[in-house]
């Protein structure tokens, strides 16, 4: 996978998993809201596949 090909030059990959349409009147897929998710993931540097809203 390109995130552990790429964890050892300290380069971070993430996979943003957006179920469903972006809207801007959703709570959990509207684009600040995503874009917010996204540097969350990049400043914190966790999980490689994140979910914008949990499965049902």
């Amino acid at each position: 996978m390109l995130h552990d090909t790429l964890a050892a030059e300290n380069i971070h990959v993430v996979q943003l998993i957006v179920p469903g349409a972006i809207r801007p009147d959703h709570p959990a897929n509207a684009p600040a809201v995503l874009a917010d998710r996204l540097w969350q993931a990049h400043t914190g540097r966790g999980e490689f596949r994140i979910f914008s809203e949990p499965l049902q």
